[in-house]
């Protein structure tokens, strides 16, 4: 089944966000808020809010996502914010070629 990729927040999103990053059991709830909070603010801002996103989905479902930005006061700098694949996806290369797709 081949993996696909985007760029767009779209709504079920933030549910995705908070189940994937829930699942890996590496963080807190405060902190699985704050990973809803900058899909959400992208989600409301249309590709202005300054947090860039990669989401990877197998037949519809999000299996994995990146979020980034750029390093203020650079040129072509950026910061991983997060990288996250759900527990029964992982290593399944999955993060692997979210990393690739964010390094471009």
């Amino acid at each position: 089944m081949k993996l696909t990729f985007r760029p767009t927040v779209v709504p079920s999103d933030l549910e995705a966000v908070r189940q994937i990053v829930q699942s890996t059991g590496f963080f807190t709830d405060d902190e699985i808020d704050i990973a809803v909070e900058l899909a959400d603010a992208e989600l409301g801002a249309a590709g202005s809010s300054g947090y860039n996103f990669i989401f990877c989905e197998r037949e519809g479902r999000v299996l994995g996502y990146t979020c980034f930005g750029p390093v203020i006061c650079t040129e072509g700098s950026y910061d991983l914010y997060w990288i996250a694949v759900h527990r029964d996806h992982q290593g399944s290369g999955v993060g692997g070629r979210l990393l690739a797709r964010t390094e471009k």
